[in-house]
């Protein structure tokens, strides 16, 4: 077994000299804290991976301790992992065009066609010119004890060159010092060529490139936004683009933009429902159709998972010397296909010494070494029934390289996929790529984890790529030329929510300060304004029954109410699944966030991560703290959206959700407090109250000081212009808004405005003799809401109406129809 870090007499290489310092300086409990800062660097910059079938994402594991290559030997990689991606994109262009590989008898056919990722819908038309198939293509590579190997193909949809620069961007900061020293080549140049490559033979004055994906809730979707923003193109679903008249387009604000170049992180299979998948939602009905007319290119080729095939393995090296000409640089891991009956009587003889697997990805391995007698007779039945559809490979010993684990630095087994993509000088080779501490050694299953950076140390040598697209020069990425429907709704609710937590994390701060200061008092006034209050944040958060089963009458709390209370609180402020809490508020704020990563700048992901571990840990006993500190991120949230964001139409859609929702929520809070409010002091106590919940107790002091009443107050909370809390000017922000996009002004945003211009605020707040309450400002602020709530409904119909998303296409009910 290969150590990494030591030679054969256990002495430091030098390569690994600083590093080695690094390990024997720190101790034990050095290393924890560097593992710690790791962590919590991840978290800031939200670097996350969604485990299938998860409800939610988890931290991205990474070894702070990097995999260090030399650049002398990286070269010998580079050209060998080069010269494999010319090979598959030689291969897939055969196999999808004139196929004399097979004719040949170079491949048997059963190694294609028997194989599920091979795709007939895609093959080229006779007469047809060759396309490109391949652009990204990722190798993953181990040392054996004779040298490196490569143990597995990516072609699909290679994943992992994101999170490889949010590896570097991580590890760069726990080890600074020894980043700075050690001239460690970049990873930018990759994805430069990337944007080089994803407009190049095409004329790149019009070229609109968009990276295809799942949604938010896929495994990758941090990487995917990494890898939007990175290159500069937007993420979109299927949903967002059509097929119109031979050509794609995505789905804007407004129009529809033509699509050039489609870089799919969707598996083939999903792309289209008419060609392929018929129960695909997440695809494009008629994408495959647009691609054989040639009016939009598709990055990979979908026919590209044939190429994932274990079972070309064995076939690889003949491959090579007739398509390039050349002896293949790096060899495989030994590997037999059953399909071959010399190969499956080798296999059959030698089972202990094998690992089975399915040709197909995803499939479930099997060691044969531990299978007893009747398992190993299944197993061959199995194969001989199918024999096209398993491999079996020789198990390699992958070298070892010191990785820190729960009781210290400790030597572990690790792989390395490197990445290689066509760009407009031939193919560029990532200077460096995604390490990996494999729970086992064979990666068949996906990105292995916890993940290693890797540093390629010493001067890059002339690039010896074959060219690809010619020699264009790069010309900067166009500015996308709009936002599509489905992320202007995302940023809506970004907006809404973020204004939402912030609006309950206030009037829960001054709910929490006065069941501190009136629970147990005996003041009747004191008492009188708390359940005012209680009953006023269950109206404004909408969470009935809430506190209300739990008063008694209007001068004091149920009798065991005070714990109930208490639970109840708790419950609005931590409780993520209960609409209407702080949590739920700040839970659906993330998620939001999520599905527009792309757009927000990486500073977001440092407040929402500190925002879930203050809310983890607050309680009743310290509301008043953490929800302080709970605004302070909210606030710093707030700063981002207003400093950071281009003022365009996703912007003005984000400001437009937050108004409105700060509109809501004061017309909810005046409602729920005002309309019914007690007499005498517990009204003083109550409008006091609500100044607070409204950001507005001191500009409320400083105006009103001698004219304490409630006219006052609805003058600073309602038609106040040049107040940031009151409605009027929410109106006037979302009137500008929404001038700056498509459509004309909603007609119930004209309706609010006008009720607030015709309202008499003193006739308002007269009360009726009878009841006590005040049935004109009740009928102001009710009107007002219904308004707001149109209005919401007008944005949402205007720019969110969803696109229809493809339905399965099954002939019986078409026919019957």
């Amino acid at each position: 077994m290969h150590d990494e870090m030591r030679d054969g007499t256990g002495a430091v290489r030098p390569l690994w000299a600083g590093l080695a310092g690094v390990l024997d300086g720190a101790g034990p409990d050095g290393l924890a804290a560097r593992r710690a800062d790791t962590r919590r660097l991840l978290a800031d910059d939200g670097v996350a991976y969604h485990p299938p079938g998860a409800e939610t994402e988890q931290l991205w594991e990474l070894d702070p301790l990097p995999l260090i290559i030399d650049g002398a030997e990286w070269a010998g990689l580079e050209r060998g992992v080069a010269q494999r991606a010319e090979l598959f994109d030689r291969l897939l262009r055969d196999l999808y065009g004139p196929r004399s590989v097979i004719t040949r008898g170079l491949l048997p056919v059963e190694v294609v066609d028997g194989h599920p990722g091979y795709l007939h819908a895609w093959r080229r038309p006779a007469g047809a010119p060759a396309r490109r198939e391949l652009f990204l293509s990722a190798v993953d590579l181990g040392r054996s004890p004779d040298g490196w190997v490569v143990l597995d193909d990516r072609v699909q949809a290679p994943s992992g060159a994101g999170y490889a620069m949010a590896n570097r961007r991580v590890v760069a900061r726990v080890l600074s010092a020894l980043h700075r020293r050690s001239g460690i080549r970049r990873l930018g140049p990759f994805f430069e060529a990337m944007r080089t490559g994803l407009r190049g033979g095409r004329d790149p004055e019009d070229q609109r490139v968009v990276l295809l994906n799942p949604g938010p809730d896929s495994e990758t979707a941090y990487e995917q936004a990494l890898l939007s923003a990175l290159l500069g193109v937007p993420l979109v679903l299927g949903s967002e683009l059509t097929v119109r008249e031979g050509r794609l387009w995505q789905h804007t604000l407004g129009r529809l933009d033509p699509v050039d170049v489609v870089l799919r992180r969707l598996d083939a299979e999903w792309c289209d429902p008419l060609d392929l998948r018929p129960d695909s939602r997440l695809g494009v009905p008629g994408l495959v159709e647009t691609a054989r007319l040639g009016t939009v290119s598709v990055l990979n080729g979908l026919g590209a998972g044939v190429a994932e095939n274990p079972g070309l393995v064995p076939f690889l090296p003949a491959l090579c010397r007739a398509l390039l000409g050349e002896e293949l640089l790096l060899p495989g891991t030994p590997t037999w296909w059953c399909g071959d009956p010399r190969a499956f009587a080798h296999v059959r003889a030698r089972l202990d010494e094998l690992v089975l697997t399915p040709v197909v990805r995803g499939g479930q391995a099997v060691r044969g070494a531990g299978l007893s007698a009747a398992q190993r007779e299944d197993l061959l039945a199995r194969i001989a029934a199918e024999p096209h559809a398993w491999a079996a490979q020789r198990e390699p010993v992958l070298s070892t390289a010191p990785t820190i684990t729960d009781a210290g630095a400790a030597d572990r087994p690790v792989a390395l996929r490197t990445f290689t993509v066509a760009s407009g000088t031939g193919w560029e080779v990532l200077d460096g790529g995604l390490g990996s501490v494999p729970a086992g050694t064979l990666l068949r299953d996906g990105v292995a984890t916890p993940a290693k950076d890797v540093w390629v140390v010493g001067e890059r040598a002339e690039p010896t790529g074959r060219p690809v697209f010619g020699t264009d020069e790069a010309v900067p990425a166009p500015a996308p030329g709009g936002v599509s429907p489905r992320v202007a709704e995302d940023l809506f609710w970004l907006g809404r929510y973020s204004e939402r937590a912030e609006d309950t994390a206030r009037l829960l701060r001054a709910v929490t300060d006065r069941w501190a200061d009136f629970q147990s008092t005996p003041d009747p006034a004191g008492a009188n304004a708390l359940r005012a209050l209680l009953t006023a944040t269950t109206a404004t958060t909408r969470t009935a029954p809430g506190f209300g089963p739990l008063l008694a009458d209007a001068h004091r709390v149920a009798p065991d109410g005070p714990a109930a209370i208490s639970a109840e609180l708790r419950s609005l402020l931590r409780d993520r699944d209960r609409a209407g809490t702080l949590g739920f508020a700040v839970h659906r704020l993330t998620r939001a966030a999520q599905a527009v990563r792309e757009l927000l700048s990486t500073d977001t992901w440092l407040v929402l991560g500190r925002l879930d571990a203050v809310l983890a840990d607050i309680t009743t006993e310290d509301a008043s703290d953490g929800l302080n500190r709970v605004l302070e991120g909210l606030l710093a949230l707030a700063g981002i959206a207003a400093e950071s964001l281009v003022r365009d139409a996703g912007w003005r859609l984000l400001d437009a959700g937050r108004r409105i929702e700060r509109a809501q929520h004061v017309v909810a809070l005046l409602r729920a407090t005002l309309c019914d409010a007690p007499r005498g002091p517990a009204d003083r106590l109550v409008v006091e109250s609500v100044t607070i919940a409204a950001e507005s107790v001191i500009t409320h002091r400083r105006r009103n000081a001698g004219r304490p009443g409630v006219a006052p107050l609805l003058a600073l909370l309602l038609t106040d212009g040049e107040n940031p809390r009151a409605v009027a000017y929410q109106l006037a922000r979302l009137t500008d808004d929404l001038a700056h996009l498509p459509g004309t002004v909603p007609e119930a945003l004209d309706a609010a405005v006008r009720a607030l211009a015709e309202a008499d605020l003193v006739a308002v707040t007269a009360r009726d003799s009878a009841s006590g309450t005040r049935p004109a400002l009740r009928a102001l602020l009710t009107g007002l809401g219904a308004d707001l709530d149109r209005l919401a409904d007008e944005i949402a119909a205007a720019h969110f109406a969803p696109v229809r998303g493809p339905r399965p296409y099954d002939p019986l009910v078409a026919v019957a129809s």
